[in-house]
């Protein structure tokens, strides 16, 4: 059986559509939404949804994703964990093709996730695919085994409390726990990305600053490339950015602003 694990946070409207994507869907799973530090009508609309699907309902204090992926991960009765967020609408079959990815132990299966027409030009990144690296194992579309997920400590709330650097932080983990990264096609997604974080740069200057510090965190040259954060690279985006990211469009801008968070975050005390 798969678990579903959805965090949310005051996007009621949003988990709706999310969980009526769900209705229907093949196989055998159950969806666990945690409601982290919600003010508005979650909890009560959660507790009328004539789900057609095991469903629990838990809430956390508003410690983030990572707490509330963690506190869903707790109580998950699925061999296999599912991490996807409520502004993530799966396709048919999205959770048959999870769950034939999982022929093989330590597999990480990584879903295709496409954006709506309305964000194309926004600078946010899709996942096509078929190329697939440990780093874009993300909280929208992914799935592992539960023993996985205990065995390298889960997510960590202690160091990315806020926005972006809570996936990478594991993914490295897995990769490290000889983990085997998998693209699957079948298990298709869209992230609508209306995200209370703000606009995508801004997202895109907190995600730098994120994983600078899960730089910090492991001291990894070579995953600091990976992530787009070593130093020396991050002089270059920005001497070379400012002038030539009108080539790239509004990824330029987002590239940018990428790298000034990352940078920031490099060139803070402590």
């Amino acid at each position: 059986m798969i678990s579903v694990i959805v965090p949310t946070h005051n996007r009621r409207a949003l988990l709706e559509r999310k969980l009526r994507a769900l209705e229907g869907q093949e196989g055998g799973f159950e969806v666990i939404v945690v409601a982290d530090g919600c003010t508005d009508d979650t909890v009560e609309w959660l507790g009328r949804y004539p789900a057609g699907f095991p469903l629990q309902c838990l809430e956390t204090e508003g410690k983030g994703a990572a707490c509330a992926r963690n506190r869903g991960a707790e109580v998950a009765q699925g061999d296999i964990l599912l991490f996807s967020d409520d502004d993530v609408i799966p396709g048919p079959g999205w959770i048959a093709a999870h769950q034939r990815a999982h022929s093989s132990p330590k597999t990480v299966a990584v879903g295709r996730l496409l954006l709506p027409p309305q964000l194309k030009s926004s600078g946010a990144a899709e996942l096509p695919g078929p190329a697939l690296f440990w780093w874009n194992a993300t909280g929208n579309n992914t799935s592992l085994p539960k023993s996985l997920f205990e065995a390298v400590g889960g997510y960590d709330p202690e160091h990315f409390a806020g926005y972006g650097g809570e996936d990478p932080d594991l993914a490295y983990r897995l990769r490290k726990a000889g983990a085997r990264f998998v693209f699957i096609k079948e298990a298709e997604a869209v992230h609508e990305a209306w995200d209370h974080h703000g606009s995508a740069l801004s997202r895109a200057r907190k995600a730098g600053a994120a994983h600078m510090r899960v730089y910090r965190k492991y001291q990894d040259p070579a995953m600091a490339w990976a992530l787009g954060v070593h130093p020396a690279l991050l002089v270059l985006k920005m001497t070379l950015l400012p002038w030539a990211k009108g080539l790239w469009g509004p990824r330029g801008d987002y590239e940018l602003a990428y790298a000034w968070g990352a940078w920031e975050e490099y060139r803070a005390p402590g």
